[in-house]
């Protein structure tokens, strides 16, 4: 049987191509014109790496979090951390277990805001770290709910970040830090940003490669 795809998406482009993401969901792109009879005929052409490939991303255990939060597995600063509801007052969270004990009420409600409290703590302890090294000044941090972007920088020097970035291991997000703050001295992706980025993050590259390989986490929660 032919797998239906999560998502279509047409475009200007010639060819058809299909990818897995990882949470094992299908997605097309094709051309604008093309049938749909032209686009199942392709995926039963492919129906064998698309198997393979659903395999590969199911085995690696990511997926959305479903209604019921209980044993649901995320990334929390790049290590897994298992949600586990109770009937307690407060959220604890045991980085021996890498658990984090979550009350049932209102529990992804309260969940969200207990990520962003951290977020808020965090990126602004690592921001004020990278701007004592690069010897510039931020007005303030804020924390958002963006699901495009990993941070920003404003012309007036606030720093915003997604709680998101939560999900990321440290050192990616002293990048993200160093990014927006390069962005203070060049309010541009010019060249002299990109050196000023590297010469204090030299491995920019493989660190901007975790953002764009994860960019899906920004769906959870």
């Amino acid at each position: 049987m032919t797998h239906q795809p999560f998502q279509i998406i047409r475009s200007n482009r010639k060819t058809l191509s299909i990818s897995v993401d990882c949470f094992a969901r299908l997605i097309v792109r094709a051309p604008r014109n093309a049938s749909e009879e032209r686009i199942f005929s392709f995926l039963k052409e492919k129906e064998a790496w698309i198997s393979k490939q659903m395999q590969k991303m199911q085995g690696a255990g990511m997926r959305l979090p479903p209604e019921n939060l209980n044993g649901y597995t995320f990334l929390l600063l790049g290590e897994d951390c298992k949600i586990s509801l109770t009937n307690e007052k407060y959220i604890r969270f045991s980085y021996e277990e890498g658990v984090l004990y979550l009350p049932e009420k209102n529990a992804r409600k309260r969940l969200v805001a207990w990520l962003k409290e951290n977020a808020k703590r965090i990126f602004t302890q690592v921001s004020s770290q990278q701007a004592g090294r690069m010897g510039v000044s931020f007005q303030s941090v804020k924390i958002s709910s963006a699901k495009t972007r990993w941070g920003t920088c404003s012309h007036d020097n606030e720093i915003r970040y997604s709680f998101r970035l939560l999900y990321a291991p440290k050192e990616v997000i002293e990048y993200v830090a160093v990014h927006e703050l390069a962005h203070i001295r060049h309010k541009n992706h010019s060249p002299a940003f990109w050196g000023e980025v590297a010469a204090y993050v030299p491995d920019y590259k493989a660190r901007r490669k975790w953002l764009k390989e994860h960019g899906i986490l920004m769906e959870i929660f």
